[in-house]
């Protein structure tokens, strides 16, 4: 039996049932209810932000990844327009890891299945899989992390791995991005999870949900994760958010030696720009 694969997953501009807020229901393969949520994803500003932050943020971990040996599945609708796909294809032919995905099926989990489970019997042994949003971003030891987790879990069938401490930057309106250090256990970005049906992805399951369902395992010694919290994510779509559990604010001289420390390769960001990128 080899070595799990481990996949990353990645929903970009994906037009069907998931997890997030408002495509969850029953409705969500409804064709009114899609023609709305296409509205909104595809809008040409917005479509402009998301790219950038999939190539300066999401992108640009994975490409600084200490472990090189992955998968990262980047999941979108065939409805995506050309203009867009053909962005979104010349930033995934720039990550060898990188695999674009176009599907015409609005059902999230069944794209993944054969994909997941073709995995299983080329290795004989469930994935490990990890979900990151375009505009998150992972530390460059976590695939690295993960492969030396899941090698000594190895004889575990289902278990979840989270990487609970990280960095946030919020940009919402025209105020000033704010900076943030977090303690975040199973929050999305940095976790992951071996299920023990093989086909079954990561999006089965609400982050938050996977301690009181299996087997949960915490690496506090390690920054995972870094989040944005910006107009154009979906938590804002419900209005300006207040300031998540888990966030303590930081200086910005002093946010900018912890993602020197431990988000080398975003180091000179210019954070102001996620309030500023249009088509």
């Amino acid at each position: 039996m080899e070595a799990s694969q481990i996949i990353g997953i990645c929903r970009f501009a994906f037009l069907g049932r998931g997890d997030w807020i408002g495509m969850r229901g029953a409705d969500a393969h409804d064709a009114p209810r899609l023609k709305e949520q296409a509205e909104w994803l595809f809008d040409p500003d917005r479509m402009a932000r998301r790219l950038f932050t999939l190539e300066r943020i999401c992108l640009a971990s994975l490409a600084a990844q200490t472990d090189p040996d992955f998968r990262f599945l980047v999941v979108t609708s065939a409805r995506l327009p050309q203009v867009w796909r053909d962005r979104l294809s010349q930033l995934c032919a720039g990550l060898p890891q990188a695999e674009l995905i176009l599907s015409d099926s609005p059902d999230l989990a069944g794209v993944l299945r054969p994909i997941l489970m073709r995995s299983a019997r080329q290795t004989g042994r469930a994935a490990l899989q990890f979900r990151l949003d375009d505009d998150d971003a992972v530390g460059p030891g976590f695939v690295a992390d993960l492969r030396r987790i899941g090698t000594a879990t190895a004889a575990l069938p289902e278990h979840a791995i989270s990487f609970p401490r990280g960095l946030s930057v919020m940009c919402y309106g025209d105020n000033p991005p704010s900076f943030w250090k977090t303690w975040r256990p199973f929050t999305g970005a940095a976790l992951a999870v071996r299920l023990a049906d093989p086909g079954q992805s990561i999006f089965a399951h609400n982050h938050f949900d996977l301690p009181r369902k299996m087997l949960a395992i915490t690496e506090p010694g390690t920054a995972g994760h870094f989040v944005t919290r910006w107009d154009v994510a979906d938590s804002a779509r419900r209005g300006f958010p207040g300031i998540p559990w888990g966030y303590d604010p930081l200086l910005p001289e002093e946010f900018r030696e912890a993602l020197a420390a431990d988000f080398p390769f975003l180091a000179g960001m210019d954070w102001s720009q996620l309030a500023g990128v249009t088509a």
